[in-house]
């Protein structure tokens, strides 16, 4: 049987990647302008992106012989760019510093509408005071936005080691998640919600983690819960799953996407997954030492973005020794095209090498307009500190919930339609312009609001 892939799943295999690429040489003369076909050239080149397959489609004014086309179709792939909204992409087009600081942004999970400033303020990028981007400003751009330090790889490298080590460890941790709903739902607004979570971890054992979610709704009480994952299976507590006004344990083993002798696997075999996604998704930079209870602690910047599923399931085909256990993963088509970004910090112990603090901002789009999806995607940002590293921990599972009754999702696409939106200000494809607008706009020369691209 098919098991439906999570998105607790999904974000833990994006926590600890690295890598080093190699700068292309600059095709421009020292300061000409640089034009979108050369800029998308640069960075792929920069990091040694190839497309998948030739099966994404190039736009109307590249041809499969152009210099560009193989550029081209590997930042689609990776949802980078789009185009403009006539289908076009104009190679020969100079591009400006906005359009150039959109690409660069993507790659490092950071919003449109942010992306000069933070790219200036985090990274150092300069792309110069002119409204186009020039040539002598191109390399030292890339270079400083898409660079993994080698120090930084060579300290991450010994922490996966460490980490793939670990018989146990405890954790806390604080999540807020808005969950954005697609218009059609009859439901007003988006959902909040903020949890606090406490677990402890034994790789022979299982994990047993306790959690209390509030959610901003006046009159609404915290929900306490509470769940094992054990080598019996996945047992959650929940408040009042069927009407009756009290807490119930619930098998969710049919529900995950791994086994937990399968997850145990995935994790001793961290390593190889984090070389297989290494380079061109995730960036890590050295923010310093500081000392925390007489630890010195080596922070470092983690910013990236997984463009689709199919990266994903490539790494875990890496990380695997045994291809089997993907079996039991779906095949999910409306999901091809889900994207997760992910920004934040880790602290490392310098001489324990391991991650004692994670804080991290993701973000999911779905880009779904299947039924079957009824959410646009999701908002997280997670505050985790992990202690007493090979101490003991005691899991044990209860009785009440190894015999629990087996779980049941509901069907979220059988709710009422909303009624119909009227359909003024949208393009033939049914989606608002600005949605069609890549890093192809020249928005500041046209002093208006920053284009957003369709996520």
């Amino acid at each position: 049987m098919k098991k439906p892939l999570t998105l607790a799943s999904t974000a833990l295999l994006a926590l600890s990647l690295s890598a080093t690429p190699v700068l292309a040489a600059n095709t421009a003369s020292p300061e000409s302008s640089v034009t979108r076909g050369q800029f998308f050239k640069q960075v792929t080149d920069y990091l040694e992106m190839t497309p998948g397959s030739g099966s994404v489609k190039l736009p109307s004014d590249i041809t499969e012989d152009s210099p560009y086309a193989s550029s081209v179709r590997a930042l689609i792939e990776r949802q980078i760019i789009d185009g403009y909204p006539d289908g076009t992409f104009r190679p020969d087009q100079p591009i400006t510093k906005q359009e150039a600081s959109y690409v660069l942004a993507r790659f490092l999970g950071l919003e449109d509408n942010a992306a000069l400033g933070q790219l200036k303020s985090k990274f150092g990028v300069s792309l110069g005071d002119q409204s186009v981007l020039l040539s002598s400003s191109t390399q030292e751009a890339i270079r400083l936005s898409l660079e993994n330090d080698p120090k930084v790889v060579k300290w991450l490298e010994q922490s996966y080691a460490e980490q793939a080590k670990l018989k146990s460890y405890k954790m806390v941790m604080d999540q807020k998640v808005k969950v954005l709903l697609k218009e059609a739902l009859p439901i007003p607004g988006d959902l909040q919600t903020s949890m606090k979570s406490e677990a402890a971890f034994d790789s022979a054992k299982g994990m047993h983690m306790t959690m209390k979610m509030e959610m901003p709704i006046p009159g609404t009480p915290a929900m306490d819960m509470e769940q094992y994952l054990v080598p019996e299976g996945t047992f959650m507590k929940i408040p009042d799953p069927d009407g009756t006004g009290s807490a119930k344990w619930v098998n969710m083993s049919k529900q995950m996407p791994f086994t937990f002798e399968q997850l145990m696997e995935l994790q001793k075999n961290s390593a190889s997954m984090n070389q297989a996604m290494m380079n061109k998704m995730f960036f890590y930079r050295d923010l310093g030492t500081e000392t925390v209870d007489g630890k010195t602690m080596r922070k470092i910047g983690v910013n990236g973005k997984i463009g689709d599923m199919k990266q994903i399931m490539e790494a875990l085909t890496k990380a695997m020794p045994d291809n089997s256990m993907l079996q039991s993963l779906p095949e999910t088509p409306e999901l091809q095209n889900m994207t997760m970004s992910m920004n934040g910090t880790m602290s490392i112990n310098e001489t324990t090498m391991l991650t004692e603090k994670m804080d991290v901002a993701m973000k999911i789009n779905y880009n779904s307009d299947s039924a079957d999806i009824p959410l646009q995607g999701m908002d997280m940002s997670m505050a985790a500190q992990y202690t007493s590293f090979n101490e003991p921990v005691d899991i044990v599972l209860p009785a009440e919930a190894k015999n629990a009754e087996e779980f049941a999702i509901p069907d979220l696409t059988e709710l009422p339609e909303a009624p119909a939106q009227p359909e003024s200000g949208k393009t033939d494809e049914g989606k608002p312009e600005t949605d069609k607008a890549d890093a192809g706009q020249a928005v500041e020369a046209k002093q208006e609001p920053a284009a957003q691209p369709a996520n």
